[in-house]
């Protein structure tokens, strides 16, 4: 325990001489803007203030038809380039964070200042916080589509944090493994992992560390056959990571949100929540006395330790074989779906937590039931949401994947994934055709204390 300390204040001190405070820095996907008080209210007030610019509706990734021809070009700021597509990076201080209407002007700023001659499709944003008010910055990753169709769908992300874990070095390979896995992951989803491309997108304080990290980004694209594209990186000096990185499929995707019907099950590919235990490590050593606490409730110290270890290790691979199972259960490009072997909609567990669940249940115009919530660590995860660490006990980083499909193939995909060294549970069914609503029972509360999560719960 005496060592841990000790590096936690050398690394407290490293952090320190570069400007920043890592106990201020959220970790992992704990970085994003509310979804529900602040971006989605912003993106209904500017839709139509929008000229040549459309914002497609929440989706892990943007999803189109491959084209012979895909130019890729990143601006930051104001800047011009005839684009069909485009994904978007937001970094904002914590008032407009807070503030829906300042988070809309600022919204507005970003996507007019780009000069298109074609119509651009916004087709996944994704919005973090920083704790440095003159860091905010806008970065959008365009995409100009031209030629004959190709065969299959490409997808892109974007997905940026600013750090994984304050205890390891800014620059650790392991930072860059985290925030890159995290951002496949929404294609992986999907079922797409062919033709992998990544953009790195980073910033930190100084030149050296930004060297230390894009060295990272390059060692990464290396292990798992990654096609590297090196773009114009932000300088704000402040401390991101990230990717926009592109993949294909050349079979459909799960987003059959019409076909959920009543009776089918929910699955997760593995246990959520792999934020709790990092936030209650860092708190300890923060303030030493959460751990006399945690111990009065049953944890040890080396049971944390363990569980946060293996958690990192978990976040910083990608999912490569749960998205080889889901491409398995969907149909060949352009041929149709049948209910009786194919997926009908998947989603992955990060920012938001288990209310994915909510957010895809109202896509599909389905109630359901949820009968329980795996955490990866029920004790830990209930420690940190009742001792108010994290609001939401559920959320990750590179997380489990939510599929929903029909009870006859629910139990060969356990299998499958099983075969994958998973460890998949059936979490829940749809009751029917509705309005979104998510049933759940007063369990969700050991988990959950943010108020505009459980409000959009129906507890029974």
């Amino acid at each position: 325990m005496k060592e841990v300390f000790e590096r936690f204040r050398k690394n407290l001190e490293l952090y320190n001489k570069m400007g920043l405070n890592p106990l201020s820095l959220a970790t992992g996907c704990a970085v994003k803007v509310d979804l529900i008080d602040t971006v989605y209210p912003a993106i209904e007030k500017i839709k139509e203030k929008l000229q040549n610019i459309e914002i497609m509706p929440r989706e892990d990734a943007d999803i189109f038809v491959t084209r012979k021809t895909i130019e890729l070009k990143r601006v930051i700021g104001e800047g011009a380039f005839d684009a069909d597509r485009g994904v978007s990076l937001i970094q904002v201080n914590q008032e407009t964070a807070g503030n829906p209407e300042k988070f809309a002007d600022f919204l507005l700023r970003a996507y007019s200042s780009i000069r298109s001659k074609r119509k651009i499709t916004i087709g996944k944003g994704h919005s973090i916080v920083t704790t440095i008010p003159k860091a905010e910055v806008a970065v959008l990753d365009l995409m100009r589509l031209d030629g004959e169709n190709i065969n299959s769908y490409t997808l892109a992300n974007n997905d940026t944090i600013q750090i994984v874990d304050p205890l390891e070095d800014p620059g650790s390979q392991m930072q860059v493994d985290v925030a890159v896995s995290n951002s496949l992951n929404d294609l992986f989803t999907k079922g797409a992992f062919k033709n992998l491309r990544m953009m790195p997108l980073f910033d930190a304080p100084d030149l050296e560390l930004k060297e230390r990290i894009m060295k990272n980004y390059e060692n990464y694209s290396k292990e798992y056959g990654l096609t590297l594209i090196n773009e114009v990186q932000p300088n704000t000096g402040s401390l991101m990571l990230g990717a926009t990185v592109l993949g294909e499929s050349d079979h459909e995707l799960p987003t059959y949100y019409s076909k959920v019907e009543e009776g089918d099950e929910i699955i997760v590919t593995r246990p959520i929540g792999e934020l709790a235990p990092i936030n209650v490590y860092l708190w300890i050593l923060v303030v030493p006395e959460v751990m006399d606490l945690m111990e009065s409730k049953g944890i040890s110290f080396s049971r944390l330790e363990r569980v946060k270890a293996e958690v990192i290790e978990q976040m910083r691979k990608p999912n490569f074989s749960t998205a080889k199972v889901i491409y398995n259960y969907l149909p060949e490009f352009g041929k149709e779906f049948d209910r009786d072997n194919h997926i009908t909609m998947t989603t992955d567990v990060t920012g938001p937590g288990i209310f994915v669940v909510k957010e895809f249940a109202e896509k599909a115009g389905v109630d359901v039931k949820l009968e329980k919530i795996p955490v990866i660590d029920e004790d830990i995860a209930e420690f940190a949401t009742e001792g108010f660490i994290i609001p939401n006990s559920t959320a990750g980083t590179n997380g489990g994947m939510i599929i929903f499909c029909s009870k006859k193939i629910s139990d060969e995909i356990m299998e499958d994934l099983q075969k994958e060294g998973l460890k998949p549970e059936k979490i829940g069914r749809v009751l029917g055709k509705g309005q979104g609503v998510v049933h759940v029972n007063k369990d969700v509360e050991r988990f959950i204390h943010r108020k505009n999560v459980l409000s959009n719960f129906k507890i029974d």
